[in-house]
């Protein structure tokens, strides 16, 4: 529910966009500074904060802010502590889509900035330095006000927020160059205690770089070897190169549960931490986070020349936010190794597929669900072969992409499979194959009008009207439904699909415990 000052808040910054025509970051830092003394001239406001501080904020038209301002303070005057705490949390509510995402800004609710204060509570000592090195509006830093704090950003306007919510050592700084103690006036022997939301934004992929969803292209200079194309990764490096003690931040999931990631990209962090606490939520816990969920971890790590492998990860206990239950990938079975991803490689012989079937690659299961369509063209850049022998893996895909409800819990994993029941359940494999071919009836392999499709070419109805006699104990009547399917076209489904469905809930039931 929205509270009066969230409704003024907003009011306030719609009243400056509309009528004073004030970009949405200039808006919040005059709302910040609405209780400070200020001027007007011909472009600019300038408030004044402490001493001879004063920040300069440019408008179009000055009267009308001004005008603004006083409407503002009489009714919300007094609810100066409840803005800028408001504003604290909800900052990147304010941005521009384009421009939060392309940044990786996403500003944090309170309750999870208070879930990495508890994590991190028993490894502070009094002597310890409390860093955020991408601060933004210091939500991070709050609970720890009477340590010793360093904040930075990059992004010059994040300063000046956090100067007026109160934060004095503060710095508009790259912190991805020129990573040393130094830098921050520390010492060797300091105790460093790092947290934060640190942006991550992997410009490589090109589902991000083109079509209605593309971010804007950010270069972002970083030194060499903490170099990658991730910034959330590379920050990791940052604070290992600092020799941080404690380092705890929200980050993907996806950098400790993939292989790859963890393997390659983590570098010298994974040697030198290890992990102590994690605690998993999906990505729209951020209020402006509207795409597919993927899991975020609030990850707690002590620096530990022992380091950590990957079967460290694979049998780690992963907490889950509000839920009893937990992550361990040594309990989940994947399709990897069992089903293939990705396209065909240079030394691949027969790229080409038997019936004319291929999927598109995918990464993981939430990628499943958004591209990994079946399709009879062929293009051995982008798409899978498939052929008849494997056409029960990936009609289970198939259903999978149709009735796996979106799970954050899953949505980094490669699709979950029970490859025993896959491989000796003949009447689940039908049940996966009857439902891809009735729900598919635009591909040419398994249109009921195509004299050359399966249907026909591998005599499916003769071979599931003797499958029918031997599975008669089974329920539902996949083979009966086939069987109407291909005499009339049509065909009452509801019980296959309710079928697949129960078979996916239970799986995942199974795997999470």
């Amino acid at each position: 529910m929205k509270t009066s000052v969230e409704y003024g808040v907003r009011d306030f910054l719609l009243a400056l966009s509309k009528r004073a025509q004030i970009e949405a970051e200039h808006a919040v830092l005059i709302l910040l500074h609405m209780d400070k003394p200020y001027t007007t001239e011909d472009s600019c406001l300038t408030f004044y904060t402490n001493g001879n501080d004063k920040v300069i904020i440019p408008a179009r038209d000055p009267g009308s802010v001004k005008r603004i301002l006083n409407e503002m303070a009489l009714e919300y005057g007094g609810n100066a502590f409840d803005i800028k705490n408001y504003v604290k949390h909800n900052f990147s509510l304010l941005l521009e889509d384009h421009r939060k995402s392309s940044l990786g800004k996403y500003y944090t609710p309170e309750h999870l900035v208070e879930l990495v204060h508890e994590l991190v509570k028993p490894y502070i000592r009094q002597d310890s330095y409390v860093l955020d090195l991408a601060a933004g509006s210091g939500a991070f830093l709050s609970p720890f006000k009477s340590k010793r704090i360093i904040a930075a950003d990059i992004d010059g306007i994040a300063v000046l927020i956090l100067k007026a919510l109160g934060f004095e050592s503060v710095r508009c700084d790259n912190s991805l160059v020129n990573v040393y103690r130094a830098k921050y006036t520390l010492k060797e022997n300091d105790h460093i205690i790092v947290v934060g939301n640190p942006p991550y934004n992997d410009m490589t992929s090109r589902n991000k770089k083109y079509g209605r969803h593309a971010k804007e292209r950010i270069r972002v200079e970083m030194d060499k070897d903490i170099l990658t194309n991730d910034l959330g990764i590379s920050f990791l490096r940052a604070f290992n190169k600092l020799k941080a003690d404690v380092v705890c931040v929200l980050h993907p999931l996806s950098y400790l549960i993939k292989e790859t990631n963890f393997s390659n990209k983590l570098g010298e962090f994974r040697r030198n931490y290890v992990l102590k606490r994690a605690v998993v939520f999906p990505s729209r816990e951020f209020a402006d986070t509207q795409q597919t969920p993927f899991p975020v971890v609030a990850a707690l790590y002590q620096r530990d020349m022992i380091g950590m492998d990957y079967d460290y990860i694979r049998n780690f206990e992963f907490e889950i936010l509000h839920d009893k239950r937990s992550i361990v990938l040594a309990r989940i079975e994947t399709i990897d190794g069992y089903i293939r991803k990705y396209p065909p490689v240079k030394r691949d012989k027969n790229k080409k597929s038997d019936i004319g079937l291929y999927m598109h690659n995918i990464r993981d299961s939430n990628s499943l669900i958004t591209i990994g369509y079946l399709t009879d063209k062929e293009d051995f850049n982008r798409h899978i072969t498939i052929n008849y022998c494997d056409l029960y893996k990936y009609a289970c895909l198939n259903c999978m992409k149709r009735y796996f409800e979106k799970d954050f819990k899953f949505g980094n994993l490669s699709p979950i499979v029970d490859r025993h029941a896959l491989e000796t359940d003949e009447f689940l494999r039908d049940a996966f194959i009857i439902d891809t071919i009735i729900n598919n009836q635009k591909l040419s392999a398994f249109n009921v009008r195509n004299d050359n499709s399966i249907i026909y070419t591998k005599r499916l109805p003769q071979e599931y009207e003797r499958r029918r006699k031997e599975h008669i104990d089974r329920e539902p009547d996949i083979y009966g439904m086939f069987m109407n399917f291909a005499k009339s076209e049509n065909a009452d489904i509801e019980p296959l699909k309710c079928f697949i469905t129960q078979y996916f809930e239970r799986l995942k039931i199974r795997m999470i415990y």
